[in-house]
């Protein structure tokens, strides 16, 4: 009898540490929608080349989920005037330029929350009526801390900029909407 309850005993611990050794695999990935519009501003931070340009920009929202209502961006951009485009990238190699910095962008807020992501090959164009910029990118989310420690996933961003005064001044800073969405998924 003893020995028939120890080899039950015994079952029962195999079969509660085998369930314990899969709760990591069993744990729910948690996918979070994001839509938001940043107020930005954007300016030229140094010229690497005749056509590339280090570009830094600062947005704020009132719309974003998670208290992400911040932005800090560090893009590389090459400028072709006689097509009237423009294509920009966090990834300087992207325009033949390696050992330059990675750059990136941060949305974050008052919390602890921060998303990470980059983006590899955005475009854009020039509208010489208006004197606007219109872009768009596909960025990839490459982590976060707090709510979106280890996050993935990607964003579709859609930008228009107000373009006037580069005519008179080309490090001048510029204003426009960027609007971001896309899912993020954390483990």
């Amino acid at each position: 009898m003893l020995c028939l309850s120890t080899a039950r005993l015994f079952g029962v611990a195999l079969t509660l540490t085998g369930f314990g050794l899969n709760v990591q695999s069993a744990a729910a990935q948690t996918t979070y929608t994001f839509d938001a519009t940043y107020d930005a501003v954007s300016r030229v931070s140094s010229f690497i080349t005749e056509d590339v340009t280090t570009n830094i920009a600062l947005g704020d929202s009132n719309n974003a989920p998670f208290g992400l209502t911040k932005a800090s961006v560090l893009v590389y951009t090459q400028t072709d005037l006689t097509s009237g485009s423009f294509r920009f990238s966090t990834n300087p190699a992207i325009f033949g330029l390696p050992g330059l910095p990675i750059g990136g962008i941060t949305l974050f807020g008052s919390g602890e929350n921060k998303l990470f992501y980059s983006v590899e090959n955005g475009t854009g164009v020039f509208d010489f009526t208006t004197l606007t910029t219109r872009a768009s990118n596909t960025a990839n989310i490459t982590g976060g801390e707090g709510l979106f420690e280890g996050a993935t996933g990607t964003l579709t961003g859609s930008e228009v900029y107000q373009v006037g005064n580069l005519l008179v001044d080309p490090t001048s800073t510029v204003r426009g909407t960027v609007r971001l969405s896309g899912t993020i998924q954390v483990l």
